[in-house]
């Protein structure tokens, strides 16, 4: 993993249903003022406002600035997109077809306060269920926060160079302390916020299916996983 350096940008990237509102409140108590947001306004379909780095890196925010949200390759949003310039990154994973079911049974909650792109969430608009939705979206989002260049031959060096760290949603609370001796902060307590309950059964069938057409996501987290537990 790559080495921090609290001289320069971090870029914590929140990968949709990976804890990142949880995780926001630990970064927040880490860095205040310091923590600056990266979320696309779906309601109004705005993007990130870029922050002006150049700026921001004065006497008066020196040290320990942290970026952190959804920076999406696909919208043009990403980390090359907004902050080419820094290269010290942090996430959160989770097993992705877990991913996709908190995203389901979370926008089924929200229901008509869902929203993407500036309309209304398609799961709501068309009515899917849980089998309809992963057979109209059999594809993990993982790569469109990950950086762009990632691919199934080079996944392990991109994260091992330009990662300082990566937790796990499943051991959300150990994963924090870890990262808060990597970054030199005292932990705190993570809140748990935005869980979603499963109205609708999950098979192994489903799972299986989706593993299939996720091959490079799923060795992703697989890799992170194994490096979590090797720490």
């Amino acid at each position: 993993m790559a080495v921090y350096n609290p001289e320069y940008p971090l870029i914590s990237i929140h990968i949709p249903k990976c804890a990142g509102t949880s995780f926001y409140n630990v970064l927040k108590k880490w860095f205040g003022r310091k923590l600056l947001r990266h979320y696309h306004n779906e309601r109004f379909n705005r993007p990130p406002k870029k922050h002006k780095l150049t700026a921001i890196l004065s006497k008066k925010f020196k040290y320990q600035i942290c970026i952190h949200g959804h920076f999406n390759n696909k919208r043009g949003n990403g980390v090359s997109d907004y902050y080419p310039e820094v290269n010290q990154y942090i996430t959160i994973l989770r097993d992705p077809f877990e991913i996709h079911l908190s995203n389901y049974f979370y926008v089924r909650k929200l229901g008509k306060k869902a929203f993407r792109d500036g309309k209304h969430h398609e799961i709501i608009e068309k009515n899917l269920s849980l089998q309809q939705y992963l057979s109209y979206s059999n594809r993990s989002f993982y790569l469109s926060f990950l950086p762009q260049e990632i691919s199934i031959d080079n996944y392990n060096q991109i994260l091992d160079e330009r990662f300082v760290y990566i937790g796990i949603t499943e051991d959300l609370q150990a994963s924090v302390n870890s990262l808060s001796e990597k970054l030199g902060f005292s932990t705190v307590s993570v809140p748990l916020k935005n869980i979603s309950q499963r109205t609708e059964d999950v098979t192994e069938d489903m799972r299986n299916k989706f593993i299939q057409n996720n091959p490079l996501e799923m060795a992703i987290y697989e890799y992170a996983l194994a490096r979590y537990k090797n720490r």
